[in-house]
């Protein structure tokens, strides 16, 4: 089982739109996936059309007491896919300072995951990280054997990547774990824009081979998935950007077996 955290400290450079069809690209091609929804914002519950009113307990209780909130218990199939979603909500912001207080603070995902590897036989956890460097993204990171980075074509969406990738090492060392990045992932890229161009050059000298060959293209048909709750390779198979996301889950598969 592999457990990726899509993360970048900067917002809006389609962290959930990537979980949710990364997700779903992975479990068209059969592969059994989860995605955490660990952003308080909860958009990633939203974008799947996920209602959460009938869950015993929300995924705050999950982090907090692992043991009598068991995250099996919140696990919530998104159509007839073998894709499955954690759903999140506003209180997880609540839950953060309480996890911060507690030892072991950053530990507390990870020890939530170890059942459900077990019970439900996941090839894929996917991890929806919030837009900052704190309690809970480091529960993602000390959870995770990858990282996917996504990042828009504008310098300040990568400007903050050494900051991030500071974040990691120091918390590895603290930690005693290992994780490897996947890659990084330019998203809502336009070709027909000298600036989108000129900063994916930079990106791709900056990263090489780290870079996927994959890119997002900028398509309105995403955002209107997302306003149906749906992820777009279910809202419309044939758009740009369901091609996009198919050929990313199918260059995720080939990089995590080499």
């Amino acid at each position: 089982m592999k457990i990726v955290s899509i993360i970048n400290q900067k917002g809006g450079v389609g962290k959930t739109t990537t979980c949710a069809n990364l997700g779903a690209g992975l479990a068209l091609l059969g592969q059994r996936t989860l995605v955490i929804d660990l952003d308080p914002q909860a958009n990633l519950t939203l974008g799947m059309g996920v209602l959460r009113d009938d869950l015993p307990y929300g995924l705050q209780e999950v982090l907090l007491n692992p043991t009598a909130a068991p995250l099996t218990g919140i696990v919530t199939q998104v159509g007839d896919l073998p894709l499955y979603l954690a759903p999140g909500h506003l209180e997880l912001a609540r839950a953060e300072p309480e996890l911060l207080a507690r030892r072991g603070a950053a530990y507390h995902l990870q020890e939530a995951l170890k059942p459900i590897a077990a019970e439900r036989g996941f090839d894929w956890i996917l991890i929806d990280c919030p837009p900052s460097l704190g309690t809970l993204t480091q529960n993602a990171i000390v959870a995770s054997t990858h990282l996917l980075v996504p990042t828009e074509p504008k310098m300040y969406a990568f400007a903050g990547m050494n900051t991030l990738n500071e974040m990691i090492v120091n918390l590895a060392k603290a930690y005693s774990f290992q994780v490897e990045l996947l890659g990084v992932l330019l998203t809502m890229y336009e070709r027909s824009t000298r600036l989108h161009r000129t900063i994916a050059t930079v990106i791709r000298e900056r990263f090489g081979e780290r870079l996927f060959e994959t890119i997002i293209y900028k398509n309105v048909r995403i955002s209107e998935a997302e306003l149906e709750g749906k992820p777009i390779l279910l809202f419309d198979p044939k758009a740009v950007g369901a091609r996009n996301y198919l050929a990313l889950a199918n260059e995720v598969v080939t990089r995590s077996s080499q």
